[in-house]
C-alpha cells in the first residue's frame, strides 16, 4: 500500500456517498451498460467516446467479422437480439443492435462523441474525485470534475504491429487486421496474414476469396472449437454449462469439499479433455503442424476460438495455404522467414493483437495501479486497491460471454456506489487479488493480459458477483438438471436487470421476490399433486398409477422453471419490440433491408 494512505484508502472504499456524477471512458458494450445501470439509480453519467458513434470494436473491424457465438450468448440481459438477424449476426447487425440499445436507454444524450480523454488527475483541495481533461474534435481542450471515473475501453486497445527489419523498404502494404475492412483490399494481390488467432484466420479466409494467393503464417496454432460438437450438439451445451465448468482446471475460490471432489475426479477430467481433443481433431481434420501442442483445457485460456469449417475446407481445396513460421525481415517484394525461405507478398496483414495504454494517468498513479508483466490484477477484476474512486469495467476481464460479464459488473458497481454492497477491507481485497494471481500463474499460459483472462471460468466469476449482491447464483430455479447441464445465457439473469420501475431496488430484493413467487406456486402445485397421488393409491391401490403420478410430481419443478423462463423471454421480447417501434431505423439497416 502506498505510504501514508492506509486510513484514507480504507475510508474511501467504505463510503461512496459522495458519488453523484460519474465519467465513463468508452461507449462500447461495457460503457453502455455502466451508463444504463448508474443512470437508473439517479447517478449522472457522462460517456467520453473518441469515435463518431457508440459500439466500440463493432463500429468497424476486419472484413466479414461477426459473432462467433449464437446471438443468445451475446446480448444484453434487458434487451434481446432481434430474431431477424439469424443465429450468428454479422458485424454491422451487431453494431445496429448496440445503437438500438443506446437509443432505447437514452444513452446518446449522455455521450460526447469524437471526444478523447487526454488526462485525469485527482481533484485538489481535499475533495474526492477526478478532474478530467478532454478534447472534442474541432474544439479546444476542456476540463470537468467527476466524483468517480470508470474505464470501459474494452480489452482491445492500441493495435500491435511488430517492428520487423526492412519493413520501411517493402514496396507493398502492411496493416493491422483491424484496418483490413474490406476483402476487396486484397483483390488480385499476394496476401500474407500473420497470426494464429481468430482474427488472423478470418482475414486469411476473406482475402482468399478475391486474392491471387492468401497464406496464413503462424508461430503456434490454437485449438479450434466447432459450433456444433460432432456436428450435432451446439457447443454451448459443453462449454457454457456448470458441467463444462466443473471439468476445467480447479478454481481457487472453492470449498474444501469441492476441492476434494475435483481431485478425486482428476483422472476423469483428464480423460474427458483427451476425448474432446480427439473429437476436434476429427471434426477439423487436424494433422501435422495444425495439431496444437498445448492441452485444450489450457489453450482455451489463451487462444480458444470458435470457428466454422470454412478455413478447413478452403485449405483442403487449396484455395489458400497455411505455414508455420515467423518473419525475420522484409524485402522489397516480400518477406524472409526465420528458416531462410522467402515468400512474395503485396499485402501483409498482422493479426497480432493489441496493447494496453494507461496514458490518461500520470506516472505516479500508473505506478500505484501496479500493472505487472502479465497484466493488471484488480479486486473482482474491477477495483484497484491503491487508487480511490476509479474502476475498470470490461477493460480488465475477458470471458466467453463478455457482454453478460460486463452487464453483471455494471450491476455490481451500481450496488457498490449506492451502498447496497460494501467492499471488504483493503487488506482483504489485496488477499483476494494475491490468491487469484497465484492461482493463474500456477497453470495458465503466460500472456500480457493473463490477469484479465477468465474465459470459461466466467461461471465462478458470475457467481462471485451475484453472491456479493446477495443474489442466488443458481439461476435455473427448480430445474436441477438444467442447472447442471444447460448452458447459461443472459436470459438467466434477466430478472436482475429491471425496467425503470424497479431500478432502485437491490438485486437481492428482486431475486428474493422472484424466488418467493416461484416457490409459492411450486409449493401449492406440489402439495396438490401429492394429494392426488395419495388419493390414487388409497382408492385404486395401483402402483403403476402411483408411479405415473409420482413422476408428474418430480417433473413439476422443471415444468415450472420452463414456464417461468418462457414468460421472462416473452416479456423481454415484447418490451424490446415496443422500444424498436418507437425508434428510427439507421440508414445502414434500411440499406440492408432493401438488399
Amino acid at each position: 500500500m502506498a505510504p501514508g494512505c492506509d486510513d484514507t484508502l480504507q475510508d474511501g472504499f467504505c463510503d461512496f456517498s459522495h458519488v453523484h456524477r460519474v465519467g465513463v471512458i468508452g461507449a462500447g458494450v461495457a460503457g453502455l451498460q455502466v451508463a444504463e445501470q448508474l443512470s437508473l439509480s439517479g447517478i449522472e453519467c457522462v460517456l467520453f467516446e473518441k469515435a463518431g458513434d457508440v459500439g466500440g470494436v463493432w463500429r468497424q473491424n476486419y472484413a466479414d467479422f461477426g459473432l462467433q457465438v449464437p446471438k443468445e450468448l451475446y446480448e444484453f440481459p434487458s434487451f434481446p437480439f432481434p430474431a431477424e438477424y439469424g443465429s450468428f449476426p454479422k458485424g454491422p447487425q451487431v453494431q445496429e443492435y448496440l445503437c438500438s440499445f443506446a437509443r432505447a436507454k437514452g444513452i446518446y444524450a449522455m455521450t460526447r462523441l469524437r471526444t478523447a480523454v487526454l488526462a485525469m488527475v485527482p481533484r485538489s483541495g481535499g475533495s474526492r474525485g477526478w478532474c478530467v481533461h478532454f478534447q472534442t474534435e474541432g474544439k479546444d481542450a476542456s476540463e470537468e470534475d467527476f466524483d468517480f471515473m470508470v474505464v470501459a475501453t474494452g480489452m482491445y486497445g492500441t493495435p500491435l504491429v511488430p517492428s520487423v527489419p526492412g519493413m520501411e523498404n517493402f514496396h507493398g502494404v502492411t496493416m493491422h487486421a483491424e484496418k483490413f475492412h474490406e476483402k476487396s483490399m486484397a483483390t488480385g494481390q499476394k496476401v500474407i496474414v500473420v497470426g494464429g488467432g481468430k482474427s488472423a484466420i478470418d482475414c486469411a479466409v476473406a482475402a482468399a476469396k478475391v486474392a491471387e494467393s492468401s497464406t496464413l503464417l503462424f508461430r503456434e496454432v490454437h485449438w479450434p472449437v466447432p459450433r456444433y460438437l460432432l456436428d450435432l450438439v451446439p457447443f454451448k451445451w459443453g462449454t457454457y454449462s456448470r458441467f463444462g465448468h466443473a471439468t476445467l482446471p480447479m478454481h481457487w475460490d472453492l470449498s474444501c469439499m469441492q476441492r476434494c471432489l475435483h481431485r478425486l475426479a482428476a483422472p476423469l477430467k483428464w480423460l474427458w479433455w483427451r476425448t474432446v481433443e480427439l473429437m476436434f481433431r476429427f471434426q477439423f481434420r487436424l494433422s501435422g503442424d495444425f495439431v496444437p501442442t498445448a492441452r485444450l483445457e489450457h489453450d482455451l485460456f489463451t487462444g480458444g476460438q470458435i470457428l466454422s469449417y470454412e478455413f478447413r475446407d478452403m485449405l483442403r481445396a487449396r484455395k489458400m495455404s497455411a505455414q508455420k513460421g515467423a518473419i525475420a525481415r522484409f524485402t522489397e517484394t516480400g518477406v524472409v522467414l526465420a528458416d531462410g525461405s522467402e515468400m512474395q507478398a503485396d499485402v501483409v496483414v498482422f493479426g497480432t493483437g493489441f496493447t494496453k495504454s494507461y496514458s490518461y494517468l500520470d506516472q505516479r498513479l500508473r505506478s500505484q495501479l501496479s500493472r505487472e508483466d502479465d497484466g493488471l490484477y484488480l479486486y473482482r477484476n474491477m477495483f484497484p486497491t491503491k487508487v480511490l474512486d476509479l474502476c475498470f469495467v470490461g477493460s480488465e476481464v475477458s470471458t466467453f460471454n463478455n457482454i453478460l460479464t460486463q452487464g453483471l459488473q455494471a450491476l455490481w458497481l451500481r450496488h457498490v456506489l449506492t451502498g447496497h454492497v460494501s467492499l471488504p477491507s483493503v487488506e482483504a481485497m489485496d488477499l483476494v487479488v494475491e490468491r487469484e494471481r497465484s492461482w493463474k500463474r500456477s497453470w495458465m499460459p503466460k500472456k500480457g493480459d493473463r490477469a484479465a483472462i477468465l474465459q470459461l471460468h466466467k461461471m465462478t466469476y458470475h457467481d462471485q458477483l451475484c453472491s456479493d449482491m446477495g443474489v442466488n447464483p443458481r439461476r435455473k430455479g427448480w430445474n436441477l438438471l438444467a442447472e447442471a447441464f444447460a448452458p447459461y445465457s443472459a436470459a438467466d439473469y434477466a430478472d436482475l436487470f429491471p425496467s425503470d420501475q424497479g431500478a432502485n431496488a437491490p438485486a437481492a430484493k428482486m431475486d428474493a421476490c422472484r424466488d418467493l413467487r416461484i416457490g409459492a406456486v411450486a409449493v401449492v402445485l406440489i402439495i396438490t399433486l401429492l394429494a392426488v397421488v395419495l388419493a390414487l393409491v388409497a382408492s385404486a391401490g395401483s402402483m403403476k398409477v402411483a408411479s405415473i403420478a409420482g413422476a408428474i410430481v418430480l417433473a413439476t419443478p422443471t415444468l415450472l422453471d420452463v414456464a417461468h423462463r418462457r414468460g421472462i423471454e416473452l416479456k423481454r421480447v415484447a418490451s424490446f419490440s415496443l422500444s424498436r417501434r418507437a425508434l428510427p431505423r439507421s440508414p445502414l439497416m434500411s440499406q440492408m433491408t432493401d438488399l
